[in-house]
C-alpha cells in the first residue's frame, strides 16, 4: 500500500499541489516506510499512543492490521484520535508501550519541549520506548548556507516550527531522560541535488535514491530517534 495524505492535509501546505508534487514528498514517504518496517517488528499486544497524530493516517493503518494503537491530537478527534490538549492530559502514569511523536515537537517552543518530552516520559511504562521524528536546523545545506550568508535554512516557517533546532540539541535533550537506541537520517540535503528533488519531486525518485546513500543523520532534514526509558 502506497502511503499517501489527505487532501485537507494538502490544502494546508499549498492548495495548488497534489501529493506527486508536494516538495517532502520523497522524505515522508522515506519516513513513514521506516516506520512502518520498525512498527511490524512490534508485538501486537503492546499500547501504542501517537501523539500529535493529525488525522490519525498511521493510526488508521495499524489499527486495521490488529495494533492495540491510539492517537492524540489538540485539533481532532475520531473514534480513534483523542482530542487532547499533551499539557492538561489525565492520561496515566506508565500507561503506554510505546509512545511516536513524529514531527511534532519542534511546533512547541524550545522552553515548552522539555515540559513536553517530561510528560512523555510519565506517559511511558518502565522500560517502554519512545519514536521521535524530527526535522534538523543543522542539514548539511543549512550549515553550509550559514557559512557563507551567516543565515540558516530553516526546516520551516517560524510560525510553524518556533522550536527549530539543530538534531544534536534534540540528542541531548532526549538523553536526559531516555537512552537513545538508534538514529536514522531521512533526506541528506546534499546540495542542489536536494533541491531538484524538492522542486520536480514526481520527476526526481531516482534523485531521491541516489542520494539517499548520503545519509548521515547530522547531514539529513529528518531524523529519527529511537529511546527507552531506563
Amino acid at each position: 500500500m502506497k502511503w499517501e495524505i489527505s487532501g485537507e492535509h494538502l490544502k494546508k501546505i499549498n492548495p495548488n499541489w497534489t501529493f506527486k508534487k508536494w516538495s517532502y514528498r520523497h522524505t515522508f514517504v522515506a519516513k513513514m516506510k521506516y516506520l512502518e518496517k520498525f512498527l511490524l517488528k512490534q508485538d501486537k499486544k503492546l499500547k501504542i499512543l501517537d501523539v500529535g497524530s493529525g488525522e490519525g493516517l498511521l493510526v488508521k493503518r495499524f489499527n486495521d492490521i490488529g495494533y492495540d494503537i491510539k492517537g492524540l491530537d489538540k485539533e481532532y478527534s475520531s473514534d480513534l484520535v483523542i482530542k487532547d490538549d499533551i499539557f492538561k492530559t489525565k492520561i496515566k502514569d506508565e500507561s503506554y508501550d510505546l509512545i511516536l511523536c513524529l514531527d511534532v515537537i519542534e511546533h512547541f517552543s524550545i522552553s515548552d519541549q522539555q515540559r513536553l518530552v517530561k510528560v512523555l516520559y510519565r506517559v511511558l511504562k518502565k522500560n517502554g520506548r519512545i519514536v521521535f521524528s524530527i526535522p534538523n536546523l543543522g542539514h548539511l545545506s543549512s550549515r553550509l548556507m550559514f557559512l557563507f550568508t551567516g543565515r540558516l535554512l530553516r526546516t520551516a516557517k517560524v510560525e510553524y516550527h518556533p522550536g527549530d533546532r539543530p538534531a544534536f540539541e534534540y540528542k541531548q535533550l532526549f538523553k536526559k531522560y531516555f537512552k537513545i537506541e538508534g538514529v536514522k537520517g531521512i533526506s541528506p540535503t546534499i546540495p542542489v541535488l536536494f533541491q531538484f528533488t524538492q522542486l520536480w519531486p514526481h520527476l526526481t525518485k531516482w534523485l531521491y535514491i541516489l542520494i539517499k546513500w548520503m545519509a548521515i543523520p547530522s547531514w539529513c532534514f529528518n531524523v529519527i530517534f529511537i529511546c527507552r526509558k531506563a
